[in-house]
């Protein structure tokens, strides 16, 4: 069995999110494959051929990826392994989801549809509550991190990178609420010495996005 995406979390709870406009369209993946009704709501946006997943662009244009599945058996040399999968489209950016994945850890791709463009992420990425922004929150402890949260403006194609915090120690953030789309609430597990929960609040001002630290909860021994 192929040992898709290792080190990364391939769960669509996250892309199943509501917002004041459409919801993502969700594709569940098996064996490396997309389901049945997930090709049936995407009809005429993609195709599958084996390892070659095929987006439909604007204009009549298609990107197509190829993977090789056959490189990715662990008796063998797996450097050459790499699996793509679609995991869901957002029609409100006209953008889809698409994994890659290698045999160990791999990475999230958010393609245009109107350009074919790619934002690559390690974690996968929710819009804000009107689309006006792009987040991604790598909790992964198998992979390495290039950020513990990313944000990007969906204003320009491709989106444009406006936040990234990577901690200098071990956090794990998560979102509690997003009141909209310039300002959400986090809280983090912390291990400092000793461990504790950290809330906080990220707020887009004039200059950017600042992350405001607020009240913080020793966990118990």
């Amino acid at each position: 069995m192929v040992p898709v995406l290792g080190g990364l979390l391939l769960t669509n709870s996250a892309l199943a999110q509501r917002s004041a406009g459409e919801s993502p369209i969700v594709c569940e993946v098996k064996d490396n494959v997309e389901d049945a009704a997930c090709r049936t709501k995407l009809a005429g946006l993609f195709t599958r051929t084996g390892d070659t997943l095929i987006l439909k662009l604007d204009g009549g244009k298609s990107k197509a990826y190829v993977g090789n599945v056959a490189a990715c058996d662990a008796n063998a040399d797996t450097s050459g392994c790499v699996a793509f999968m679609l995991l869901g489209y957002f029609p409100q950016t006209q953008s889809y989801l698409v994994a890659k994945a290698f045999f160990e850890c791999g990475d999230y791709l958010f393609v245009s549809r109107r350009t074919g463009s790619e934002t690559v992420m390690r974690a996968m990425p929710v819009l804000s509550p009107n689309a006006k922004y792009l987040l991604s929150i790598d909790q992964s402890d198998a992979c390495d991190r290039n950020y513990d949260i990313a944000i990007w403006s969906m204003q320009t194609d491709p989106p444009k990178l406006e936040f990234n915090y990577q901690a200098k120690q071990y956090e794990n953030w998560q979102v509690t609420a997003w009141e909209d789309d310039a300002h959400l609430k986090l809280k983090a597990f912390i291990n400092g010495k000793p461990p504790y929960d950290q809330e906080a609040e990220l707020v887009r001002i004039a200059s950017g996005w600042v992350l405001q630290l607020g009240r913080k909860t020793d966990r118990a021994r």
